[in-house]
């Protein structure tokens, strides 16, 4: 009886460990602004934001695009870098850039939507930024995890 017991115990373990994800929409526009500067999540919980471009202004001449890195990253040194990078989706792939990006979605143009997946494993403020350039100084958040 004990060995069916246990046996069913180690069964519901995966389920019992897997978490739900937290669903999060964020906008963009032509107006260069993300609906929202800060997201809530939770250590160990998978977080999926879906990015949903609603502006009108050609892909070419106004893209977004969000990259979200890690807690203490330099944020404006990553933004700087990003912007010379046309060739790569306005993402550097130098070794310090790559090691602070957490996730990064693709340059969006209207209609386009993308979702970025992680799981955050330590708490602290993750923040987020659109790399096209010029669009950092209003296209920036924080991703605060508890």
């Amino acid at each position: 009886m004990n060995a069916q017991w246990l046996g069913m115990w180690l069964c519901l373990v995966p389920v019992l460990a897997w978490a739900a994800p937290q669903k999060v929409e964020v906008t963009v526009n032509d107006q260069i602004r993300y609906s929202t500067k800060k997201i809530e999540a939770k250590v160990g919980v998978p977080l999926e934001i879906t990015l949903r471009h609603t502006g009108k202004i050609p892909k070419a001449n106004m893209s977004h695009n969000m990259v979200i890195v890690k807690p203490g990253s330099m944020v404006a040194m990553i933004s700087a870098r990003c912007v010379g990078a046309k060739d790569k989706n306005y993402v550097a792939d130098d070794a310090d850039t790559k090691s602070a990006i957490v996730v990064a979605s693709p340059q969006m143009g209207p209609g386009e939507t993308y979702v970025l997946r992680f799981t955050p494993t330590q708490a602290g403020e993750y923040p987020f930024l659109c790399t096209y350039p010029g669009h950092f100084g209003e296209m920036n958040g924080v991703i605060v995890v508890k």
